[in-house]
């Protein structure tokens, strides 16, 4: 009997997410995106790594949203019990990689019927993914040493509550409560150094408040129409746009960024020099072109951890709103011990 050869291995997000809105079985979601890109036929047979745990099961896409069903011989309740056995919830986007077990379209009698597993690890090997790999012991310290440490007085994980708690209804439509957002963003948060400013930084703040003003219907479309990052890099004339704004008396390529994170903490990573050390960007500057090269960097970064961010997601509490956030943290405080 002959023997599929095995399929390249694919990165892409699996949604956990319920079967219906008042039940409790879980399943795994895969964006139309994702099926064409990585080229699944319905039918196909394959094993998803998520990290802390494997699920082979048989891709379906009839209906407006793909998914896995069960392989034969298991249920949507074997793959629930794996799910939740290794701390998925419903609600979560989840850093995967998948691999085929045939070349279908419809299951094969010469594939195994492989039941939903879990699979425990002792450590989370990073995978390369033309990105930079992490160890899971690295990224955990990493995570514990941000959430204890501080900056310019308060503990890194209180300031970050009150940044995302000022962002969580959007930005605001009264210009004054506006120029408080990104001022807190430019002061609280170094987006900006009030060295540079003779004139302090709300007066650059309302500069910037004033220019987002301006074009907030449009600015804010293109915040809320971005795609996570996990799954797209913005394209460059859409960071352009918005960072646009934030050229005022000088350009603040930090500052939009930051602000855009509180924003969207799934889309837009902070443009850190931290961070860019880690990354090998070093030198890399603060436009919307140097951005969008920083965001591809930092995507490769997030693909190739998807096992050692599970680990730092245990360790994190749910202090971080999104794996991007997380690997913000890991990327931040790495970057403190290099030279």
């Amino acid at each position: 009997m002959s023997t599929a050869t095995a399929a390249p291995t694919f990165s892409f997000v699996a949604h956990i997410r319920r079967l219906s809105a008042a039940g409790s079985v879980l399943y795994i979601r895969i964006d139309n995106s994702d099926i064409s890109r990585i080229g699944l036929k319905h039918g196909r047979a394959i094993e998803i790594d998520l990290g802390r745990a494997s699920i082979t099961g048989i891709v379906k896409t009839a209906g407006s949203s793909p998914w896995l069903a069960p392989s034969p011989g298991s249920s949507n309740a074997a793959i629930t019990n794996v799910l939740l056995d290794a701390g998925f919830k419903h609600g979560m986007d989840v850093s995967a990689t998948s691999h085929s077990l045939n070349s279908g379209p419809e299951p094969i009698v010469s594939v195994n019927a492989v039941r939903a597993r879990a699979v425990v690890r002792e450590s989370f090997p990073s995978r390369g993914h033309g990105g930079l790999g992490i160890s899971a012991k690295d990224v955990v310290q990493a995570i514990r040493d941000y959430n204890a440490g501080c900056y310019t007085g308060r503990r890194n994980i209180e300031l970050d509550r009150v940044a995302y708690q000022r962002f969580r209804n959007g930005l605001s439509n009264d210009l004054e409560q506006l120029i408080d957002q990104i001022a807190f963003v430019g002061k609280e948060y170094g987006g900006a150094q009030e060295r540079f400013l003779p004139k302090g930084i709300r007066t650059e703040a309302a500069l910037i408040a004033n220019n987002v003003h301006r074009v907030s219907g449009q600015w804010l479309n293109a915040v809320t129409n971005a795609k996570p990052l996990i799954e797209e890099v913005p394209d460059e004339s859409t960071l352009e746009f918005l960072f646009s704004p934030f050229a005022a008396t000088k350009n603040w390529g930090v500052w939009a960024s930051k602000t855009l994170h509180f924003l969207r903490p799934d889309v837009f990573p902070i443009l850190d020099s931290n961070a860019k050390k880690v990354l090998g960007l070093k030198t890399l500057g603060g436009s919307s072109r140097d951005y969008h090269h920083f965001c591809s960097c930092f995507r490769d970064a997030l693909l190739a951890n998807c096992e050692s961010l599970a680990a730092a997601r245990i360790e994190d509490s749910q202090e971080s709103p999104t794996d991007l956030k997380l690997l913000d943290k890991i990327l931040y405080q790495v970057g403190l011990c290099m030279d």
